[in-house]
């Protein structure tokens, strides 16, 4: 089958969609990361505050009355948060004030980091 566009349209529509494909050359700097921002402010490793109301180390959970969670869009509350590592809970007791990161992690919100607050 002949191409019904005469050789010179189809080099001009060419030669107009290759700046839409250019990209700046790679250098060593260049990661994944690079692409991805975290809002202004916010760092990846903020710790919110709140205090620890009920502790079950044995079932890996712990009730935490805290402040806002900006990383998970959640308002102050008081709510059971579970671990998977039942040593993060060792030093810990009821009453202590805390600052720990909270994910969501396969549907339920765990806490990956806690420590007393000064």
């Amino acid at each position: 089958m002949k191409n019904p566009l005469h050789p010179l349209v189809s080099a001009c529509l060419l030669a107009g969609a290759l700046p839409a494909f250019a990209q700046a050359p790679a250098t060593a700097a260049d990661t994944h990361a690079d692409h991805h921002t975290t809002a202004p402010g916010e760092a990846a490793s903020e710790l919110s505050e709140g205090e620890i109301t009920r502790l079950d180390a044995k079932a890996l959970k712990l009730t935490l009355r805290h402040g806002e969670l900006k990383n998970l869009n959640m308002p102050p509350m008081t709510m059971v948060f579970r671990v998977q590592d039942a040593a993060l809970l060792a030093a810990l007791n009821v009453g202590d004030r805390v600052r720990f990161r909270a994910e969501q992690i396969q549907g339920g919100y765990y806490v990956t980091r806690i420590e007393k607050a000064p």
